[in-house]
């Protein structure tokens, strides 16, 4: 497993592995929409990435293509609120992004109906500190069986699950670490996201329970590029960020 140790070397190096490594796949559907045939979501993708990020540092690099920190503190804030919310407030802003999505003035899943059980979640890691069921489902979260969709009518989450372990560091100490797995990642507009809003809960969850914050331990069954994008794979962060 890579171990990264901040944003910039992760943005960095998996940007250029995607760039080099990434087999070229050609799918029918991206979310709810037919793709097939459309030559510029000829996608390049790696399998089965895994890695972990043993911090944060700037999270600047994390949007460096998406441009969307607004968008994904609002984002967070509406996943961890008690009330259900759809389409929630956060989406306008990145409309130009999320509102082909809307289906009658709803979504077909937000991660604020699929996170209902976190406060439960919570509940047990302070209650059994060694539990390895601490696991906030996302895929099948909510009652919702997402293997209905498999047709590509509706969109399906792409995350599959967060599970949180509470174990000691080197120092004795007991840290909050999170393991999150996805089936899916588009590199260029998502992956920072998801890698912040991934981190950021890991810290919510710590501080509810009391205890640091620790690794971000991510794999991504498929993590990709599609060909519009691809321009940004070989592109030196720094000179985005410049633009930023």
């Amino acid at each position: 497993m890579r171990i990264y140790s901040n944003s910039f070397e992760l943005m960095s190096e998996l940007g250029r592995e995607l760039n080099s490594y990434g087999q070229t796949v050609k799918p029918k559907t991206y979310q709810n929409q037919v793709i097939e045939g459309k030559e510029e979501f000829e996608t390049k993708e790696l399998i089965c990435q895994q890695y972990c990020l043993t911090s944060l540092g700037d999270p600047v690099w994390l949007f460096v293509f998406s441009h969307s920190k607004e968008w994904a503190d609002a984002e967070f804030e509406e996943r961890i609120s008690w009330y259900e919310l759809n389409p929630g407030k956060a989406w306008e802003l990145r409309r130009d992004l999320w509102e082909q999505f809307l289906v009658d003035g709803k979504f077909d899943y937000t991660y604020n109906e699929r996170m209902a059980i976190l406060p439960y979640t919570i509940q047990l890691l302070r209650s059994d500190s060694d539990t390895r069921k601490a696991v906030l489902p996302i895929f099948n979260g909510n009652g919702e069986d997402d293997t209905l969709y498999y047709h590509g009518n509706k969109r399906i989450p792409c995350s599959m699950y967060y599970d949180f372990l509470i174990r000691q560091n080197g120092k004795g100490e007991k840290v909050l670490h999170i393991c999150y797995h996805q089936r899916s990642s588009d590199f260029v507009t998502h992956f920072g996201n998801d890698v912040y809003l991934a981190w950021r809960l890991m810290e919510y969850v710590a501080q509810k329970v009391g205890v640091k914050p620790g690794y971000l331990y991510h794999t991504i069954d498929s993590l990709h590029s599609y060909k519009k994008d691809w321009k940004y794979l070989n592109t030196n962060l720094e000179d985005l960020q410049e633009k930023f």
